[in-house]
């Protein structure tokens, strides 16, 4: 994990930067849910990520207040996303699913119920589109934001 001042929690099955084991298999038709939330502790001021693979999500570690200054009372920005790395050399490897996003669901990989969950614990579903970067236009993609949820993903074997 290369996450300075992360804090994992006792048990923690995962860390930021980990590779999520297994992935859905779009064939057989058996498809894997990740579910992500980061949470800002009111009494002691850290963000917690809480962490669910198909089931609820369980808390894995905290950053602590003391690493922020903005974030001390409240964040005014987000961003969430995939990437794939591969030496300039070779080939990547499937973003997602492997999919294009425009193969859609059931093929394609997806964020769905994307909410921000606010101080008082309501959380409210992300319906309008957000700033997109791709570096690589021809191998990998996402699309708008549509209903809190949104497609992306690409196949192996880009170059750079």
């Amino acid at each position: 994990m290369d996450c300075p001042g992360f804090i994992a929690a006792d048990g923690a099955v995962v860390t930021p930067g980990a590779i999520i084991h297994p992935v859905s298999d779009v064939k057989g038709g058996h498809l894997q849910n990740v579910t992500l939330r980061v949470i800002k502790d009111d009494k002691t001021g850290d963000w917690w990520v809480y962490y669910g693979f198909n089931s609820v999500p369980t808390a894995v570690g905290y950053y602590p207040m003391s690493l922020f200054t903005y974030l001390a009372e409240k964040a005014n920005d987000f961003s969430f996303g995939a990437f794939v790395y591969a030496e300039r050399v070779l080939p990547t490897p499937a973003m997602g699913s492997g999919f294009h996003p425009s193969d859609g669901k059931g093929r394609a990989a997806s964020f769905t119920d994307l909410c921000l969950i606010e101080q008082d614990g309501k959380s409210n579903p992300i319906m309008t589109d957000l700033p997109v970067y791709v570096d690589n236009k021809k191998c990998h993609s996402i699309t708008p934001i549509v209903q809190a949820k949104c497609f992306y993903g690409g196949p192996a074997g880009c170059l750079s």
